[in-house]
């Protein structure tokens, strides 16, 4: 487990712990720099909570569309922004499942506890550009 130190006069809060001031702790979780604590050990190194991150470009609606895996984790959630174009975004492969149609500078964000979600496809309507962005929703554990 990655273990933190407090070395700041204040106590810090951060995903269900709290780190008094001077306090040392090992946690299962990965803390960002920006939260205020000192990374003493990294090992064992946690999971990234990023499951795919990348900006998709489709020349157009032609384009085979793209599966993304988001592999085995009991919650995520998941970001598209579509910068130009549209796309049709789907849970899993059912075409009768849901379906949302993507327009651009709108933010999709989905949310799902609990998940039976094993991929996400994005079908080009016309030549576009998504930003995705997909993460494990469980407190950044690597579960």
């Amino acid at each position: 487990m990655p273990t933190y130190q407090n070395q700041t006069a204040n106590a810090i809060p951060f995903n269900g712990e709290n780190w008094a001031p001077n306090e040392v702790k090992p946690v299962d979780f990965f803390v960002p720099p920006g939260v205020g604590l000192v990374e003493i050990s990294d090992t064992p190194h946690v999971k990234s909570p990023t499951l795919y991150s990348n900006v998709l470009f489709f020349a157009d609606d032609t384009d085979p569309e793209i599966r993304l895996e988001v592999g085995d984790c009991s919650s995520l959630i998941a970001n598209f922004v579509v910068k130009t174009g549209s796309v049709e975004i789907r849970e899993n492969y059912n075409h009768n499942g849901v379906v949302i149609t993507a327009t651009p500078m709108n933010h999709y964000r989905i949310v799902a506890l609990r998940t039976a979600i094993e991929a996400f496809y994005v079908k080009p309507l016309s030549e576009a550009v998504v930003a995705v962005n997909i993460s494990r929703g469980d407190k950044s554990k690597g579960r």
